[in-house]
């Protein structure tokens, strides 16, 4: 099945460029393999738009895979918005056609809660030692692969069996999360439909969620183009490339504040390109 787009559309850029961790390439670079919704999914992009198969074949919903690739976000619209920065317009012409992604919010969070003090090869042989130690395994045509793991799956083995896997600290935070969700019957995905800060408000309460994972979760699973994420490399580019002439010097705390007024709506979208920018050079 092709899957076409009326923007730009760079498949590679968007699913490497550190929003999601169970993406790898096949076929010689050719097409990437990922596991979506506890189904093996396989892209390629060609000439006529983004090839997509399933070992569910027609059965998938299509309409599914359209959402999380993000072909409906008007990138000209979001180029014109952010056209007067410099910078973003230097990342913008070497990716082109990159889109946020939009994830399963649960998979998002126990990911990015992965993600503290990692890089992104750590990350995702974090989440693969998850997935196949609480997952469910499934056999396809190509033979087995795991899910996603449940909340309920994680809390059954607990921080210990967390650690087994190779967590560490990040054990204790995930193991938590996931007895929270499944005590108090959380539906993440209900997020989508608060407004930002609300939202906000509501992730900064499980343990181990500060403000810049929480704003990943918003940006990658919960539909809030406004978050921005500050992590080091973003922290770097915003030190070296806007405030380093400031009058005013502006604390680490308020580098978000700052950069969601100076980007405006799409704050989000700038975040990603600047962080795939600063962290390849």
């Amino acid at each position: 099945m092709i899957l076409s787009s009326k923007y730009p559309y760079a498949l590679a850029e968007t699913l490497y460029s550190g929003q999601a961790f169970r993406w790898h390439p096949i076929l010689n670079g050719e097409a990437h393999e990922g596991i979506l919704d506890g189904v093996r999914v396989r892209l390629s992009q060609k000439e006529d738009g983004i090839h997509f198969s399933s070992e569910s074949g027609d059965s998938f919903d299509v309409g599914f895979i359209k959402k999380y690739l993000r072909l409906e976000d008007d990138l000209q619209l979001i180029y014109s918005q952010l056209s007067s920065d410099t910078y973003f317009t230097q990342a913008k012409d070497l990716y082109e056609g990159l889109h946020i992604l939009r994830q399963d919010p649960w998979e998002c969070l126990v990911t990015f809660i992965c993600s503290a003090n990692n890089n992104i090869p750590r990350i995702k042989s974090l989440v693969k030692g998850l997935s196949e130690t609480c997952g469910e395994r499934i056999r396809d045509q190509f033979g087995y692969f795991y899910s996603f793991p449940e909340p309920v799956s994680i809390s059954e083995i607990g921080e210990l069996g967390l650690r087994k896997i190779g967590l560490g600290f990040r054990a204790k935070y995930v193991a938590k999360v996931a007895e929270s969700v499944v005590r108090d019957e959380i539906d993440l995905k209900s997020f989508r439909f608060l407004e930002y800060q609300e939202a906000l408000t509501e992730l900064l309460k499980f343990p181990g969620v500060g403000d810049k994972v929480a704003n990943c979760v918003l940006l990658f699973s919960m539909d809030k183009l406004q978050a921005f994420p500050v992590d080091v490399w973003i922290k770097r580019v915003l030190r070296e490339n806007y405030l380093n002439d400031s009058d005013e010097p502006i604390p680490d705390t308020k580098l978000r504040d700052w950069a969601q007024i100076h980007f405006g709506e799409f704050a989000g979208y700038a975040n990603q390109y600047l962080f795939h920018q600063r962290r390849l050079i």
